[in-house]
C-alpha cells in the first residue's frame, strides 16, 4: 500500500547539479529532505525557472497498471492499463535560494507547481 501511495504521489526531487549535494531528495511541507541534510524552501526561494518539460512513460508502472486492469477487467482492462498507465510529466527546473545557492533538479510537474507557488508567498 505504501508503494502504491508513493507511485501516485511522487514527491521525489532529483538534484542534478548545483550548490547542494546531487541525488534524490524528498519534498514535503516546504522542505527538501536529503539523506543527511534538509533545506527549508518556504520563504527562502528567490526564483524557480522552468528549463524543460517532458512526458515520461515508466515501464514498471505501466506493467503494474496493466496487471491491475487485467485482474479486474480481463484482457480489455490489461490493454487499457498498458496504454494509460505509467504516464507522467516531469520538469527540469533551476531553483535559486535567497542566500545565493542554486541547483538544477528534475521533479514531477505537480511538485514543480507547489515549489513555484512558494516563490509567490
Amino acid at each position: 500500500m505504501q508503494q502504491l501511495k508513493k507511485i501516485l504521489d511522487d514527491k521525489t526531487v532529483k538534484v542534478l547539479a548545483g550548490d547542494i549535494p546531487a541525488g534524490d531528495w524528498e519534498f514535503s511541507t516546504g522542505t527538501l529532505w536529503g539523506p543527511f541534510d534538509q533545506i527549508e524552501l518556504l520563504g527562502k526561494l528567490r526564483s524557480v525557472q522552468l528549463q524543460t518539460e517532458e512526458s515520461v512513460k515508466k515501464v514498471s508502472e505501466t506493467l503494474g497498471w496493466g496487471l491491475a486492469g487485467g485482474l479486474i477487467f480481463g484482457p480489455t482492462g490489461f490493454l487499457a492499463g498498458i496504454l494509460l498507465g505509467g504516464n507522467k510529466k516531469e520538469v527540469c527546473a533551476l531553483c535559486e535560494l535567497k542566500d545565493g545557492r542554486r541547483f538544477l533538479a528534475v521533479m514531477a510537474s505537480k511538485t514543480y507547481q507547489q515549489i513555484l507557488a512558494m516563490t509567490m508567498q
